[in-house]
């Protein structure tokens, strides 16, 4: 998402807020029910379509909140949400935007955990029932159309299948339907846990996030905890241990260790190691089974230099042991999360004569930087524009004949990085218009005159590729500078958001304050950025984009800026894809994909329920598949991506094109994808070319950082 960073002394100071909440104050700066109507009105001083609390938002505020509590429909009842929308559907705007008063937040949330506690009475009696996995029965898991229960009996019917469904899951890895009774238990008496501890700071936290989805659905509150995550993803880096956590049962298990990160080589912490306890420095450990995730991430950070001791429990065969693992923090850079590079080789034949291509290939996850260090004027500071050019000067130096950007699943970053890394590619011009609430506009132009690569460009996107990805792949079509190639279209994300700090321990909230378009005036809201070539993929299927979303800010366009076009797309795009959808038909692996879509769209009335019934032919590996999965490094692999394969054979066409050479009909070939096949034949195994990036692999996150 494009993202600025302001501060938000100004904002307070406009609007007459109490300085207290500036300066130092109550109850360690925790959120009150003035907090939450002052912020409700900064929300409004800052947006880019509203500035009052109507009725309406009145309405999807309190929807939102309910939703929060209970997404699934399993603990109110339909009187109780008749109830409430009776008394506050239209008032929230009268009660809390003028008079201060939340009682609305206490009542919903005092009925939630009546509901919870009568729920919860229930599931300790259901869990020890005796369920038939031989029948036929299903569960409704669509969301959007399922009402409330109307009586305690169809609630109670609806936990029945929902905890037979999740025995059904437990006995897959335990393979003792005793073994998943003790398991959903401890996992219910975790919840009531949870649920106790939370403070009314935690709740107006969730409502504030209730009204802020309620204006657009990129609008949001975050408390202190997200806030720093938030960082550590835009940065790049952190202070800590390098290892991604996860919780299951009470326990906090490391899910995975950051390549370089301290953990990792130290040696000593492994993965699937359970942390029972954390101390530091000198300190006695302090208990953490059954700790909150984000409680324990807490005491795992911190600053650099400084010894954290890890009392871990690590399975062993058939034993386990406890053990203790000092780490020193240190500063642990994310670079698998930074742009790389590879270069990947292709035969075609020029002039009847054999010929390897070099086709660069850069994976850009994000558009990151680091705003702190930016603003501290720090040399050398990380960010997605100069990361990229590096790896062009290296591409470069390597001979490529062409440049593939890998934007899939780019969920956007820094606004200006998407401009500057744009601007590598065609140098001076303008590469997006930014639309204020008063309806002005402004162009953003890439500052740097110079262009850092001139040669074929390919840019690969898919439905999660948002944000600041679709300025770039928008930037890139609308100079007709790069071939866009993926899914039908991006994501549709086409607003703005300023991160605004609150005081020390308060957070911050993200405001939409802008909406962007692209050179040509067309916006990516709600459309995204369409592909010139498709290729087909079961994501393009699911309801994944802006327009899905609730509360979505509307598509428009503006005028034209002024720019040049370079005219190296349009004439080579019906040859290109003619060539693409004659290989993509005799592709043996693209027509699995191809099986998967058509039976994805047989079964539309199937996907919104799931079966009860135990299959025989249940993986009872699937623990250990996804151990194994969790150790994969998430590295480059062409083999096992079909669309990068497609892309790159599109790319070595391209290059021939621009060439004005002939193309062979069998060309353009992958050798390191034929050497594989060859070895598979040889050795009679099968080899693994399931599209995309692999799905069982976790990005390395923060040091300690939750799943």
């Amino acid at each position: 998402m494009p993202v600025r960073r302001s501060r938000f002394v100004p904002f307070f100071r406009t609007l007459g807020l109490a300085t207290w909440l500036l300066l130092g104050a109550q109850d360690a700066f925790s959120l009150s029910c003035s907090e939450v109507r002052q912020l409700v009105l900064l929300y409004f001083k800052m947006h880019f379509s509203y500035n009052s609390f109507t009725d309406e938002l009145s309405r999807r505020t309190l929807d939102n909140f309910i939703k929060s509590w209970d997404p699934g429909r399993l603990y109110f009842y339909q009187s109780d949400i008749d109830e409430f929308n009776t008394k506050y559907a239209t008032k929230l705007d009268d009660t809390i935007g003028r008079d201060m008063n939340c009682a609305a937040i206490d009542d919903v949330m005092n009925r939630y955990s009546q509901r919870f506690m009568e729920r919860n009475q229930f599931i300790t009696k259901v869990v020890d029932e005796k369920y038939d996995f031989t029948v036929d029965e299903y569960m409704n898991t669509d969301r959007k159309n399922l009402t409330f229960p109307k009586t305690v009996e169809e609630v109670n019917d609806r936990w029945r299948k929902f905890i037979k469904f999740q025995l059904m899951n437990l006995k897959i890895g335990t393979e003792s339907l005793d073994k998943a009774r003790e398991k959903l238990k401890k996992r219910y008496e975790l919840a009531i846990k949870r649920h106790n501890d939370l403070s009314k700071d935690r709740v107006y936290g969730v409502f504030l996030n209730a009204f802020s989805t309620a204006l657009d659905p990129h609008s949001s509150y975050l408390p202190v905890e997200e806030l720093e995550d938030f960082r550590i993803r835009t940065r790049l880096s952190l202070e800590g241990i390098g290892a991604s956590l996860r919780s299951e049962d009470g326990y906090t298990i490391v899910a995975s260790l950051v390549k370089g990160g301290a953990a990792e080589k130290g040696g000593l912490l492994k993965i699937n190691d359970k942390i029972i306890a954390v101390g530091q420095e000198n300190g006695e450990p302090v208990d953490v089974i059954d700790q909150d995730l984000q409680d324990v991430v807490k005491r795992i950070r911190g600053a650099r230099g400084t010894v954290v001791k890890l009392s871990v429990i690590r399975q062993e065969a058939n034993n386990s042991r406890k053990l203790v693992v000092p780490i020193i923090r240190e500063k642990i850079q994310l670079v698998e999360q930074q742009a790389s590079s590879n270069v990947v080789e292709v035969d075609v034949k020029e002039n009847n004569k054999n010929k390897r291509l070099k086709i660069g290939v850069i994976t850009l996850p994000s558009f990151y930087i680091d705003f702190e260090g930016r603003q501290k004027r720090l040399k050398n500071y990380r960010s997605s524009s100069n990361d990229t050019k590096e790896q062009l000067k290296a591409l470069k130096a390597k001979n490529v004949d062409a440049v593939v950007i890998d934007l899939r699943s780019n969920g956007g970053g820094g606004l200006d990085e998407s401009i500057n890394t744009a601007g590598l590619f065609f140098g001076a011009g303008p590469v997006v218009q930014v639309k204020a609430s008063n309806g002005e506009t402004e162009t953003y132009f890439d500052p740097d005159e110079s262009t850092w690569y001139d040669g074929p460009l390919v840019v690969m996107i898919n439905r999660h590729s948002a944000s600041a990805s679709e300025i770039f792949a928008g930037a890139i079509q609308d100079y007709q500078r790069g071939l866009i190639v993926g899914d039908t279209h991006t994501f549709g994300k086409g607003t703005v958001q300023n991160l605004n700090d609150l005081a020390p321990k308060l957070g911050a909230v993200k405001v939409t304050v802008n909406q962007f378009y692209r050179a040509s005036g067309a916006s990516t809201q709600m459309k995204g950025v369409d592909s010139d070539i498709v290729l087909p993929s079961i994501v393009d299927e699911l309801e994944i984009g802006e327009k899905f979303y609730d509360y979505a800010l509307p598509y428009e366009e503006i005028k034209t800026a002024k720019y040049q076009k370079f005219n190296l797309i349009k004439p080579f795009v019906p040859e290109l894809k003619k060539r693409s959808e004659t290989r993509l038909a005799k592709d043996t692996e693209y027509q699995k994909v191809k099986a998967e879509i058509d039976k994805y769209r047989k079964n539309k009335d199937e996907r919104n329920r799931v079966s009860l019934k135990e299959k025989k032919d249940d993986d009872k590996d699937l623990a250990k598949k996804e151990e194994d999965a969790l150790n994969d490094p998430n590295e480059f692999s062409l083999k096992d991506d079909l669309y990068m394969q497609e892309a790159v054979r599109i790319t070595a066409d391209y290059v021939q094109l621009m060439k004005k050479q002939k193309l062979d009909p069998v060309q353009p070939l992958l050798p390191a994808i034929a050497l594989e096949k060859e070895k598979a034949k040889v050795s009679g195994k099968a080899v693994s070319e399931n599209p995309g990036k692999n799905p069982g692999s976790v990005a390395p996150a923060a040091a300690a950082e939750k799943k």
